[in-house]
């Protein structure tokens, strides 16, 4: 019997799309939303929509941001609360 055990590893797909240091630091809030929002019921997010909606923070404050939401007691609700823009009061 023929073993294809050796080439096995090179045929499995990737677990990880993120081919950058900030593409890799999005996933981690990509997971941790989209775990909640299924729980919910509710379509989870691609990785694109997450991104852009943190576009506005630097690549190096995203693990910082990534602790700070995990030590809240919403993690979804801050996320959104914080990368929603806001209306200025005139």
């Amino acid at each position: 019997m023929i073993n294809f055990d050796h080439i096995k590893d090179r045929i499995e797909k990737p677990t990880t799309k993120a081919n950058s240091e900030r593409s890799s630091l999005v996933e981690s809030f990509v997971v941790r939303l989209n775990d909640s929002r299924r729980a919910g019921g509710y379509r989870p997010y691609s990785a694109g929509y997450v991104a852009s909606k943190m576009s506005h923070i630097a690549t190096d404050e995203l693990d910082f941001h990534y602790k700070q939401l995990a030590s809240s007691k919403n993690f979804c609700a801050l996320w959104h609360y914080y990368n929603s823009p806001k209306k200025k009061k005139v």
